[in-house]
């Protein structure tokens, strides 16, 4: 087996690993990707929420016998604390995207340079199979003439 073979199949394992760890990245990346559009469905409930509240809040102020003021505010605190939770949340789970989105990067990048070295491997295995495919035929070629004188 010639060295360039060697260094071929060596990279397919390596290649193989590479492939499962871009898998792993990107998988990891949508688990994070379906936490990220719960977490805005959130924000989003909690902010109708806040702003529904604010709307029954100014009607019983209007109210000329405002019996629910103190407890509607208390409810609207307490949407407002939720609301600004959620979008805690959905701002952490945007940094962890950022951060599984350069894994990916990485990872992709790291499989195509095996890829692009295994590719300059067969290249180079195929010119010297060409060149020893040629070398065979020359020394044929002369063993022929040879035989005819």
């Amino acid at each position: 087996m010639t060295n360039f073979a060697q260094k071929i199949q060596k990279m397919e394992p390596l290649i193989k690993i590479r492939t499962l760890q871009l898998d792993q990245q990107l998988f990891i990346l949508q688990q994070i990707q379906t936490r990220k559009q719960a977490a805005k469905t959130e924000l989003l409930r909690c902010q109708h929420m806040y702003i529904q509240g604010i709307d029954r809040l100014n009607q019983e102020r209007q109210s000329p016998e405002r019996r629910m003021l103190e407890a509607l505010e208390r409810s609207i605190d307490l949407a407002k604390s939720l609301w600004h939770k959620r979008l805690m949340d959905l701002r952490n789970v945007e940094d962890e995207e950022r951060i599984q989105e350069a894994a990916v990067r990485l990872a992709y990048k790291n499989l195509k340079m095996l890829e692009k070295l295994d590719e300059r491997y067969t290249v180079d295995l195929n010119e010297h199979m060409k060149k020893v495919e040629q070398k065979q035929l020359d020394e044929f070629a002369v063993q022929s003439a040879r035989r005819k004188i």
